[in-house]
């Protein structure tokens, strides 16, 4: 993948291009729709598809009180795009300087005076701009002049396991996983939702109990509800099954919230590895146990119960 920092490096080789622009956190199943759908147009126009997303999230630069938690980490998001196709993308600094473009000028300076685009792809909720006043109506209004066509896709629509019936965003999968709804927030994404981030160490409190845990810190990136989860850990492509624990660890006197993991048939070397813990389906709520040697036998329950769930990578 070919990433530009900034629109001022984007070369004359992408004039022409397929564009999308966009956050993308999550790259969910609407975000892949609307990927696919420029990969079509692409293919018909002998054109390259160009993704735009914004570095950080806007709003964490403007109004960071409101800026919501993010699913996808950089690296992450440009993992997912890659797995979706995506071969070149515009990394734009949220800076004032580009913030502050009123929608019509954000068309004009950014996308049609460094891009040209043959055709904008987006979905109908698009918002840009200065204020976010800028939407799917401005750019259609805007197209003639522009040179560009726009296409816009109609949003995805799925049904979850307890019969609701959604539309795949990353406002949704945000209210998933702060459920704990581990599953319905991967139909959502079209995969398991991964916690990613560097392995620290902690308080070994695990491998007193016959259960060595890593330690994962995962930044700013929303950690799903407290609870038990199966799921998989991925270390450069190595793959483990894994028990994974999000809380405070009430019966072992814990008091900040941690994510750690026991990793399935391995004793590996983990700790400053960068690691992704993919969550597969919650098991159980985070309680206090009378004893540490009742806590030991539930997590030998939990582990049995991954081993039933997750076939061996």
């Amino acid at each position: 993948m070919r990433i530009y920092d900034g629109a001022a490096s984007i070369d004359d080789a992408m004039r022409g291009a397929v564009l999308s622009v966009g956050n993308f956190d999550g790259v969910h199943l609407g975000h892949q729709r609307i990927l696919r759908t420029a990969h079509a147009i692409a293919q018909v126009s002998s054109s390259a598809v160009l993704v735009m997303t914004f570095e950080p999230h806007p709003l964490a630069v403007l109004h960071p009180e409101r800026a919501p938690q993010r699913l996808t980490p950089w690296d992450e998001k440009v993992r997912q795009l890659d797995r979706a196709g995506v071969q070149t993308v515009v990394r734009l600094p949220a800076e004032p300087s580009v913030l502050s473009l009123a929608a019509e000028d954000f068309v004009r300076e950014v996308l049609v005076k460094r891009i040209h685009p043959s055709y904008i792809v987006e979905g109908p909720d698009f918002g840009f701009g200065r204020d976010r006043r800028g939407h799917v109506e401005l750019l259609a209004e805007m197209s003639a002049k522009g040179g560009y066509q726009l296409h816009v896709v109609e949003p995805y629509r799925l049904g979850l396991a307890g019969g609701e019936h959604v539309i795949a965003s990353s406002t949704v999968v945000r209210k998933l996983l702060s459920a704990g709804r581990v599953e319905d927030a991967a139909a959502c994404l079209g995969r398991p939702y991964p916690l990613v981030g560097a392995v620290v160490h902690g308080a070994a409190a695990g491998r007193h109990l016959g259960y060595p845990t890593i330690n994962l810190d995962v930044g700013g990136q929303l950690v799903p509800a407290d609870g038990v989860y199966a799921g998989v850990a991925e270390l450069a492509e190595h793959r483990q099954r894994a028990a994974v624990s999000i809380g405070c660890r009430p019966t072992l006197g814990g008091a900040a919230r941690v994510v750690e993991a026991f990793i399935l048939d391995d004793r590996g070397e983990w700790y400053g590895r960068f690691v992704r813990l993919e969550l597969v389906k919650y098991l159980r709520e985070q309680i206090k146990f009378p004893s540490r040697e009742a806590l030991t036998e539930q997590i030998a329950k939990d582990v049995d119960s991954i081993h039933r769930i997750i076939p061996p990578p």
